[in-house]
């Protein structure tokens, strides 16, 4: 064989090889096809019409951290729950601080420090 059969027999082995591939990730759908839950059989969702803030909460309840607004502990509760698959009850939020930044960023002082000194093109 000449070093242009060996050529082309490399370039038509991957051009199989990536047709193969194409024609594997195309089934991968159909194989791994996610089962539809039946959503008649979920159970309906309690209706919150009753609810009013003012209501006494029940004894051990957390209460919100002082000087801070019940709605921001409430979202900052749900994201922590969401996020680490903990139920909302199993923790408490002790504080909630501002965090001290510099022109809206949280980056360290000497990272501005570096951003204006630095001079992105030099001519």
């Amino acid at each position: 064989m000449d070093s242009f059969g060996i050529t082309g027999l490399g370039i038509g082995t991957v051009f199989l090889a990536l047709i193969a591939l194409a024609l594997l990730l195309a089934l991968f759908p159909i194989i791994f096809k996610k089962r539809q839950k039946d959503i008649d059989a979920l159970a309906p969702l309690p209706s919150l019409t009753s609810f009013s803030p003012s209501a006494a909460a029940p004894v051990g309840a957390p209460s919100a951290p002082a000087g801070s607004d019940g709605q921001l502990v409430a979202v900052i509760a749900a994201a922590v729950a969401a996020a680490s698959g903990l139920a909302p009850g199993s923790f408490r939020i002790a504080g909630i601080e501002a965090q001290g930044s510099v022109g809206g960023f949280s980056t360290p002082i000497w990272g501005h420090v570096d951003r204006i000194t630095r001079t992105p093109f030099k001519a």
